[in-house]
């Protein structure tokens, strides 16, 4: 058993090796790419800062992923060239507003907020 398990961790690490610069990127170093068939008008992250779930919602339609951890939240979108997360707090109310956001592309290398959002929103998914 033992060796099975040591087997199973080795494969795993070896098969996390890769000299393909299209792979993940978690270096932090490297700058995403932003490849889109529709990438829409760029959005500005100071025009996200301070919506609430309503807003967003009608700005970048619905989310792909919901996690809330009280008192944060945070709400994950997605389209053809990246990923967006945009974070949510209450401060002494029910409302949730946004108070910043980042963006990532495929291989989770950073890219500016605002293209990234202006893609969501060009490729934005129904709320339902």
């Amino acid at each position: 058993m033992r060796l099975a398990r040591s087997a199973l961790v080795l494969a795993l690490l070896l098969g996390a090796c890769t000299t393909d610069s299209e792979g993940p990127s978690l270096s932090g170093g490297e700058k995403g790419v932003f490849s889109s068939r529709n990438a829409g008008t760029p959005i500005p992250a100071d025009r996200i800062k301070g919506l609430d779930e309503t807003q967003l919602a009608a700005l970048l339609g619905a989310g792909v992923l919901d996690r809330k951890d009280d008192p944060a939240r945070t709400l994950r979108y997605q389209s053809d060239a990246c990923q967006l997360f945009v974070h949510l707090y209450r401060r002494g109310g029910t409302t949730w507003r946004a108070e910043y956001a980042d963006a990532y592309d495929l291989h989770l290398r950073p890219l500016p907020v605002d293209q990234c959002a202006g893609s969501v929103a060009a490729q934005k998914r129904r709320v339902a």
